[in-house]
């Protein structure tokens, strides 16, 4: 399955195509080597096994520094777990000289508290240490394996490949197109609704397949065959947490996706609308997780949980798509969402993708009135560009999750 995957994907970034996002100076070797945080977690893991039971005694960690969970001892005293801060594998690029350092943009308001907790459905109130760290436990074991096996991998639909070698041949006809579409119900529900979109704004509705396609070109039609790439990891809901969550996960991904490739400049547009989808594929996994390993409904979790779990989240994300033979430059992109206790050396696509996340999941609260649309706050820090992105990817409903969680996973 991984070796399928790893085509198919090679096909979606176009295999031999040379990518334009970032110079060599930004693609370091060694940014796709898992091995620090492997080594991190599969430390924590044994750390954590022992039939002892602990105490419980949390410590603040630096706002800039998520904690994870580690189980000290000495030879004269029990395991006491504690909350400690650590940082995730490194995610730094090596800068060329004289080139301008990227600074990350930091909202006024606090967006990823604000978005974690619409989300889980509830505000955290407090904290339950407990639980707590069964959750993060688990997570880190899920680290620590082999994640082609832990994670059930979503289904490419079978006419997704052929279509794709058909999009490099740049004498087909959009009547070919169309003929090879047309097998497969999804891709022609998805071809007219995105024609059809604020993204093309047709002056009258578009119902024939043949001049959509013609439409949208190439890079559409690529765009179009990623969304229907990665949706089938929506459907990764067996419980209550990830059916609450992953509607909303998927709006986000999609207008994240949308935000990096409007607002590419010197980055393929198209490796960082990918880049975009790709961030919350971790996201959806550790929601999945938290169903199998909480039982009740609502927990209390504490500020420090919610920078672990999004952390772990982001880590899982990147190893991924290590998995899936993504490019160095998008990799690396992925990993420095993960943050950690040192600045982060930030590549044009990380950090492209970091602002497009902020402005997605802000849009995203507005939307859904968690956010006052009229609070000057939300445009502070903005360039131009970006507070114009903001304000159209309110327009944009690239597709309708009504109802989603109830298809059955693949």
């Amino acid at each position: 399955m991984s070796n399928t995957l790893s085509k198919f994907f090679n096909r979606l970034f176009g295999g031999d195509q040379v990518p334009v996002s970032t110079s060599q100076a930004n693609q370091p070797a060694t940014a796709a080597t898992p091995e620090p945080a492997m080594s991190a977690a599969a430390a924590l893991v044994r750390a954590t096994t022992p039939t002892v039971t602990p105490t419980a005694t949390p410590i603040a960690t630096p706002a800039s520094a998520p904690a994870v969970l580690r189980t000290d001892a000495d030879s004269n005293s029990q395991p006491a777990t504690v909350l400690t801060s650590i940082t995730p594998a490194p995610a730094t690029a090596t800068t060329a000289p004289h080139a301008e350092k990227l600074i990350a943009w930091k909202p006024a308001l606090p967006i990823d508290s604000l978005y974690f907790d619409w989300i889980m459905g509830y505000p955290g109130e407090g904290g339950n240490f407990d639980t707590e760290q069964t959750i993060l436990q688990a997570l880190y074991k899920l680290l620590a394996s082999d994640l082609n096996d832990a994670v059930i991998v979503p289904r490419v639909p079978s006419v997704v490949p052929q279509l794709l070698n058909s999009l490099r041949n740049k004498t087909i006809s959009a009547g070919e197109l169309s003929r090879q579409i047309v097998k497969d119900v999804v891709l022609v529900g998805e071809v007219i609704n995105t024609v059809n979109s604020a993204l093309y704004n047709p002056a009258d509705r578009i119902n024939s397949l043949e001049k959509a396609v013609m439409i949208l070109g190439e890079e559409g039609l690529r765009l179009v065959i990623a969304k229907v790439a990665f949706r089938p990891i929506i459907n990764l809901n067996a419980g209550q947490f990830t059916r609450r969550a992953a509607p909303h996960i998927w709006n986000q991904s999609e207008k994240c996706a949308v935000a990096c490739h409007t607002l590419a400049r010197n980055i393929d547009p198209f490796h960082a609308f990918l880049t975009g989808l790709m961030k919350n594929v971790g996201l959806i996994i550790a929601f999945r997780l938290l169903d199998q390993t909480c039982e009740q409904g609502k927990f209390k979790y504490s500020a420090s949980f919610q920078a672990i779990f999004s952390s772990v989240a982001a880590t899982l994300s990147y190893r991924i798509a290590q998995r899936w033979e993504f490019p160095d430059h998008v990799i690396l992109a992925l990993q420095q969402q993960a943050g950690g206790s040192k600045p982060i050396d930030w590549s044009p696509l990380g950090h492209l993708l970091h602002t497009a996340d902020l402005i997605s999941k802000m849009r995203l609260l507005v939307n859904h009135a968690q956010l006052n649309s009229n609070d000057k706050k939300l445009r502070i820090g903005l360039n131009p560009d970006q507070a114009s992105c903001f304000d159209m990817l309110n327009e944009i409903q690239l597709y309708d999750t009504t109802g989603v969680q109830q298809q059955p996973a693949q």
